[in-house]
């Protein structure tokens, strides 16, 4: 016991003694990162955990958490999910993984956001309104990946994604001469390869789990005159079963996660996640997240069928002024 309480002192400081650094990046940055659709949690049973998952992440949904977690990944898992987002954002995603032995895991993934109808119009001299409407559009993002993790050893992993990110903004109505009725139109679309990787070991005390992720790197991109990086994010983790713990022998176990993120664009923030789960049948879940201002708690549940390995995962967010957020996700383990 004496060493688990070093281990949890030992990160416990280092999410608060490396903030003020962190801290400095963010103030240069705040608010300057674009294709915020990548920040956006992927995934029901993650979500209820409040985000803190990239310790505990172990089936085909890694991939977007921390692929170093595919790698305890048997035979074939595959997942699918929907989240109905904040403004009547749509986001979705699916995922592949497949566990070749010797060589390592592989995954393929994706996800794809429709952001609704917009009803777009343009400046305009000669109609007595100021302006003209240029009627509907629908901005749409995806990520496409290929994702790989290997268990080196029987205590340490790792992973990557990459993956190229794109994002249609639209139609734009540029100005070609000296009133505003003379104009090209532009179709706005910008894509760029990015990767993640991550690191996840076991260093033999129960079944304690130490990870490592950074997410989003790249280069800069470029709209118009302005450029801007993805949302580069560096978190450090850890999950720990407390019924193995304190040795407790049961079928059942009660997971508490941890997570400290540090963003590009924000201040640090931490996350903390629980997960109960009754005889690997029935799972109840719940999280808390620190540094936020409307999205903190979250709660869900999971069932995972006796036979088949057939799991289904839902997650409930209360997001303040912006309403509830739902998610479900749908995945079985071949």
């Amino acid at each position: 016991m004496f060493k688990l309480a070093k281990i949890v002192l030992i990160l416990v400081l280092l999410v608060f003694l490396t903030k003020p650094l962190m801290g400095q990046v963010a103030v240069e940055k705040v608010g300057q990162t674009g294709m915020k659709f990548l920040s956006v949690p992927v995934g029901a049973r993650g979500a209820a955990m409040g985000d803190a998952f990239i310790a505990v992440a172990n089936n085909a949904e890694a991939m977007f958490w921390n692929p170093a977690g595919m790698a305890r990944i048997d035979g074939v898992d595959y997942s699918a999910g929907y989240n109905k987002w904040i403004a009547g954002i749509s986001h979705r995603h699916a995922e592949l993984a497949y566990n070749n032995g010797i060589i390592g895991v592989f995954g393929v993934n994706l996800i794809w956001v429709n952001y609704g109808t917009f009803y777009g119009t343009r400046r305009s001299e000669i109609d007595p309104r100021g302006y003209v409407e240029t009627g509907p559009f629908s901005p749409t993002a995806i990520a496409a990946g290929l994702a790989y993790s290997r268990a080196v050893t029987d205590r340490f992993s790792f992973g990557i994604n990459l993956k190229y990110v794109h994002q249609d903004l639209g139609w734009a109505y540029v100005g070609t001469g000296e009133t505003t009725d003379e104009f090209e139109t532009v179709n706005k679309k910008l894509g760029i390869v990015a990767f993640d990787f991550g690191t996840l070991y076991y260093p033999g005390f129960k079944d304690l789990r130490i990870a490592m992720c950074v997410s989003n790197v790249s280069a800069e991109l470029k709209f118009e005159q302005e450029a801007f990086p993805l949302p580069l994010t560096l978190k450090i983790g850890m999950a720990m079963d407390l019924l193995k713990a304190f040795g407790i022998k049961t079928n059942s176990s009660l997971t508490f996660a941890i997570d400290a993120v540090h963003p590009r664009d924000y201040i640090e923030r931490v996350h903390f996640g629980v997960e109960y789960c009754l005889n690997n049948i029935l799972a109840l879940r719940a999280g808390y997240k620190l540094n936020y201002d409307e999205d903190k708690s979250s709660f869900g549940v999971g069932f995972i069928a006796p036979e088949g390995g057939i799991r289904v995962d839902y997650a409930f967010n209360p997001f303040g002024n912006f309403g509830a957020v739902h998610r479900i996700s749908i995945g079985r383990s071949l």
